[in-house]
């Protein structure tokens, strides 16, 4: 008799713990135990529950001014091969395409400064291409400076949020579950760096990077979730310069082989990212997976090995389940059969984000600089918290005379945005773009992309909340989490999850 196993969310994260469900070859090389292997059972039945109309999550393509743009990430980072090994099996891996610019650009005192080269994740190992940029002044480089005297004590695992364990065998992505505790309180990423490094340089140069990602700020960021190698390169360190400087060494670099071709840091596709969601559905189609969007699910009861899920159109008995939705709708439902889980998970808070896209003709544009685009640190106290110029980026998402630009705005702790009207925040984000880069006419088009909580904050001591969660959950056969509020919210971390939740159901219900 076939087993029934329910995916609550239709983000990247459950389309991915589907797919392996129903039969696919893993896409995580972390995952993966052998060449071809296949992962899923012939024998389970597989249903998705989206309680939106769509699927696919904040993955997002969609038509501007006649051209394909994307309204959610536009790339992902490669250092995790899962989602060009995802492309690959599912046929469009040769539409996968690097920016035709990677250089950026970061506000400070009102004008754009170019990055300096060598930043690892928004830190800089360079002192001399840093004073260079100008980006800090002449007393934040020296402040910056002192840190090559290592003067401190060494760092340690436990402020980073680390056991012992995690700090030498460098695993501390939500897999981590079961290491030792580290024990004492875990520091924000701001604490641990601008004691070293001091806060100028913090707030100018990390905190727009590190914390831009992550719609938040570095003072109620956890370094090891969003940045874990250099976390993980800080233990036992007192300079934090010193420190990159080993790391960058490590790193292998690209090959200079003829025959070789330099992985890109970063891969966007052709038409958009959601191509890839359409080959997702199209596959779990094929594989036999129910989809079944405008579905929420309202109450999840555990009885007798098998699970209830009540949606509007009745109730879903099921096997396993992969809550693969976002912390606090996993908590909702969570709370009678999983008091302490729910808690873990409700207690993340989230932020919200929009998005604005306009485009201009070319010559309206007086400022605009090369590269991607820019980040605004939070100092500035403006709307806007960073722009990517999608026509220098993607050259095909602009017609021929135009330019088009993405706004971000919105992040941990600033709901201007959300305040304000589809018009209102279009006029607030043109007042400062007309500073910037000199858009002094109006846009030919404008359009506005909210998502609601779609950021979860890591902060410190989030590592050990998912861990209580995930023991909470443990007597709860067949179930298990996936999703962004693990730790990691690039769409390969988010794939990986989803898999890895696949892996563990289907092996509980092969027991």
């Amino acid at each position: 008799m076939s087993r029934v196993v329910a995916v609550v969310g239709g983000g990247i994260s459950g389309l991915a713990a589907a797919r392996v469900l129903a039969g696919a070859r893993l896409a995580s090389p972390e995952l993966r135990t052998g060449s071809g292997r296949q992962d899923g059972r012939p024998d389970i039945e597989i249903v998705l529950l989206e309680s939106d109309d769509r699927l696919g999550g904040k993955i997002l393509s969609g038509e501007f001014r006649g051209r394909s743009v994307d309204f959610g990430p536009d790339n992902f980072l490669t250092r995790n091969q899962s989602v060009t090994e995802l492309c690959d099996q599912l046929g469009i891996g040769d539409d996968l395409v690097a920016p035709a610019t990677s250089s950026a650009s970061v506000v400070a005192r009102g004008r754009l400064h170019p990055l300096p080269a060598g930043l690892i994740l928004g830190l800089p190992p360079d002192l001399v291409a840093l004073a260079r940029s100008r980006i800090v002044s002449g007393r934040g480089l020296a402040r910056a400076a002192l840190d090559l005297l290592a003067l401190g004590a060494p760092i340690s695992a436990s402020s980073l949020g680390l056991s012992p364990e995690q700090a030498a065998n460098g695993h501390t992505g939500e897999g981590a579950a079961g290491a030792r505790d580290p024990g004492g309180p875990e520091w924000s990423a701001a604490s641990i760096l601008e004691t070293r490094l001091g806060r100028e340089l913090v707030e100018r140069l990390v905190d727009p990077l590190l914390g831009g990602i992550n719609a938040g700020g570095l003072d109620q960021l956890s370094l090891v979730v969003v940045a874990p190698q250099v976390a993980r390169a800080l233990v036992g360190h007192r300079s934090v310069t010193r420190a990159l400087r080993l790391l960058a060494r490590s790193t292998p670099k690209p090959s200079t082989s003829v025959s070789a071709k330099p992985r890109p840091f970063f891969l966007g596709m052709r038409g958009g990212l959601g191509r890839m969601v359409d080959a997702l559905v199209a596959d779990l189609r094929d594989r036999g997976v129910q989809l079944k969007t405008g579905t929420a699910v309202t109450a999840l009861r555990h009885a007798r090995d098998r699970y209830e899920l009540e949606t509007a159109n009745g109730t879903i008995v099921a096997d396993g389940v992969v809550l693969a939705a976002p912390g606090y709708v996993a908590a909702r439902l969570l709370v009678d059969e999983a008091p302490a889980a729910a808690a873990e998970l409700g207690s993340i808070p989230h932020s919200s984000v929009s998005l604005v896209t306009l485009a201009w003709p070319s010559d309206a544009i007086s400022g605009l600089p090369q590269g991607s685009g820019f980040l605004v640190p939070r100092c500035e106290g403006r709307i806007v918290t960073g722009c990517s110029f999608l026509s220098s980026k993607w050259p095909d998402s602009a017609s021929a005379g135009e330019v088009v630009v993405r706004a971000s705005t919105g992040r941990y702790g600033d709901e201007r945005p959300s305040s304000m009207s589809d018009e209102e925040l279009v006029d607030a984000v043109l007042v400062e773009l007309r500073e910037l880069i000199g858009a002094s006419v109006p846009p030919l088009a404008s359009l506005v992309r909210r998502w609601p909580r779609a950021f979860p904050q890591y902060l410190p001591g989030h590592l050990r909340k998912i861990e209580r969660a995930r023991a909470a959950l443990s007597e709860l056969p067949a179930l298990k989490l996936a999703g962004p509020s693990l730790g990691g919210i690039g769409v390969p971390a988010c794939l990986t999850t989803g898999e890895r939740a696949a892996v563990e159901v289907r092996d509980r219900l092969s027991q």
